[in-house]
C-alpha cells in the first residue's frame, strides 16, 4: 500500500526536478500560435522521463500518456496551456527579465512561470512519478495536456485533446494556491454596434449622436441590471472595455472623430462573465432584454434611431501546425457537485498528506470551459473536472511574474496524491 510518506519521499527527491523543467519552459518564449519549441521541450522531456507516449496533436498541443498498471483503470488528464501574453523587458527587474527563468528569494521569475507552465512542469513531473510509486494495486493511465492558443480561445485547442482521449477526469491547473476549486464563471465577448447620423457639430443637437446613445446603454447595464448570485461564483459581471469610433465613422483626417463632426456610428465592447447554464443564445437574448427600454426611449425621440446590431466579437488565429482558428469569444461557466467521485477523491487525497484543502473557484476562465461543448457533443460520455494549481490568480500577466518554489512542491505532491487515490484499485 502506497502511503503518505512513500509519496512524500518520491516528490521530495524529484522537487529539483521540477524546477529545472519549469525554468526551462519559462525560458522559452511562446506567445500564442508560436509554441512549437516549447512544445517540443515538453516532448522531449517526457520521453526522456519514461512517458509510454509523448507527442502533438493536430492543434499543437502537447500530448503525453503514462500507463499506470494494466492502464485498464480510469483515464486522469492533467492540463494547463504552454502560450503566454507578451512581456516588455524593459519593465521588468535588472535580474529577472520574462525569459530568465531566474530564482530569487524562493521565487522563479519570468513570463508564464505562474501562468502556467510551473504548474505543467509539476503535471509532467507528477506523471513520471505517479509510473514509479512503491506498490502494487494501481490502474489506469495519466494524460498531460499543454494546450496552445489559451490565451485566445479558452478551451478551444483543449476541446480537440477531449476528443480524442475521452477522460474520465480533469484536473486543470490554473492557480489555485492547491485550494480545490470546483466552479468557473465562463466568457464572452460582445460587440454593440451603435447606429447615429453624422452631422457638423455646430448643429449637433439635432441629431443622434451615438457617443450620447453610449452613455443610454451604459447606465442600463451600470444601474438598472440586476443578476442574482451564485454560490461560489457570485454575480454575472457584464463590463464595458473598450470603445471607438471606426474608420470613416466620424470626421478627423483618420476618419475616427473630431473634427467639429458628430460620429455616424460606433463601437461598444462588453465582456460578460457568464454563469453555468449560459449558452451563447440566453447572453445574447440577456443584453436584448436589457437594451428594450433604450431602445424605446431612441424610437420616441427620434424616428431614424436604429437599434445598436450586437454580435459576439470574433478573434483569428493560426496555430503553429497551420490550422486556422475563427472563433466567437464565448467561453463557457461550468460547477462541479461537492459529491462528485473526483471532488470527494482529491480533497480526501490532498487531506491524507497534510494539505487541509478548501473548496474555491475561478474568477477568471480557463480550459475547463471545454468540458461543456464535449458533454453536449457525446451525451453518452461522462468526464468530471477540478481546479487545482500552484501560485496565485493575480500573478497572471503582470510585470516581474513569478512562482514560489514551496507552490511548485506543494502542487507536485498534491497531483501525486490525486493520480495515486485515482489510479487505486
Amino acid at each position: 500500500m502506497t502511503t503518505q510518506q512513500d509519496i512524500a519521499i518520491i516528490t521530495e527527491q524529484d522537487h529539483d526536478g521540477t524546477v529545472r523543467l519549469a525554468q526551462r519552459l519559462v525560458q522559452l518564449p511562446s506567445l500564442s500560435g508560436q509554441e512549437r519549441e516549447v512544445v517540443g521541450a515538453c516532448i522531449a522531456h517526457a520521453l526522456e522521463a519514461g512517458f509510454d507516449e509523448a507527442r502533438f496533436d493536430r492543434m499543437g498541443n502537447f500530448i503525453g500518456r503514462v500507463q499506470i498498471g494494466d492502464g485498464k483503470g480510469p483515464k486522469l488528464l492533467l492540463t494547463g496551456h504552454l502560450d503566454t501574453v507578451n512581456a516588455e523587458p524593459s519593465q521588468w527587474h535588472s535580474q529577472a527579465g520574462p525569459l530568465s527563468g531566474a530564482i530569487i528569494d524562493g521565487k522563479l521569475f519570468g513570463r508564464g512561470a505562474s501562468d502556467m507552465k510551473g504548474a505543467v512542469a509539476c503535471m509532467v513531473q507528477a506523471a513520471s512519478l505517479l509510473k514509479r510509486l512503491p506498490g502494487a494495486g494501481f490502474s489506469g493511465q495519466i494524460f498531460v495536456v499543454g494546450t496552445v492558443v489559451e490565451e485566445l480561445f479558452e478551451g478551444v485547442c483543449f476541446l480537440e485533446a477531449l476528443d480524442a482521449i475521452q477522460p474520465d477526469y480533469v484536473i486543470v491547473g490554473e492557480a489555485t494556491e492547491c485550494r480545490v476549486n470546483i466552479a468557473q464563471r465562463g466568457r464572452a465577448e460582445v460587440l454593440m454596434k451603435v447606429h447615429g447620423i453624422g452631422k457638423h457639430a455646430s448643429v449637433g443637437r439635432t441629431t443622434i449622436n451615438p457617443i450620447e446613445q453610449v452613455a443610454y446603454i451604459i447606465d442600463a447595464f451600470h444601474r438598472w441590471y440586476r443578476c442574482d448570485a451564485v454560490a461560489l461564483l457570485g454575480k454575472r459581471n457584464i463590463v464595458p472595455t473598450d470603445i471607438k469610433i471606426p474608420v470613416g465613422g466620424g470626421g478627423g483626417i483618420d476618419g475616427r472623430g473630431g473634427n467639429s463632426t458628430v460620429p455616424n456610428r460606433l463601437e461598444l465592447t462588453y465582456d460578460v462573465r457568464t454563469l453555468p447554464g449560459d449558452t451563447p443564445d440566453s447572453i445574447m437574448d440577456l443584453l436584448t432584454r436589457q437594451l428594450a427600454g433604450v431602445n424605446a426611449i431612441g424610437h420616441t425621440q427620434y424616428f431614424e434611431y436604429q437599434d445598436p446590431d450586437l454580435s459576439y466579437a470574433r478573434e483569428r488565429c493560426t496555430t503553429y501546425t497551420g490550422v486556422d482558428i475563427q472563433q466567437d469569444k464565448f467561453a463557457h461557466a461550468w460547477m462541479m457537485d461537492e459529491n462528485a467521485v473526483l471532488v470527494k477523491k482529491a480533497m480526501a487525497a490532498l487531506e491524507s498528506i497534510g494539505q487541509h484543502p478548501v473548496i474555491g473557484s475561478y474568477s477568471f476562465c480557463t480550459d475547463g470551459s471545454a468540458i461543456i461543448p464535449y458533454l453536449r457533443k457525446h451525451p453518452d460520455r461522462t468526464c468530471e473536472v477540478i481546479g487545482y494549481g500552484p501560485s496565485r490568480e493575480n500573478l497572471a500577466h503582470v510585470i516581474d511574474e513569478h512562482i514560489e518554489l514551496d507552490q511548485l512542491r506543494k502542487a507536485l505532491e498534491g497531483y501525486v496524491a490525486i493520480g495515486a487515490e485515482l489510479m487505486r484499485s
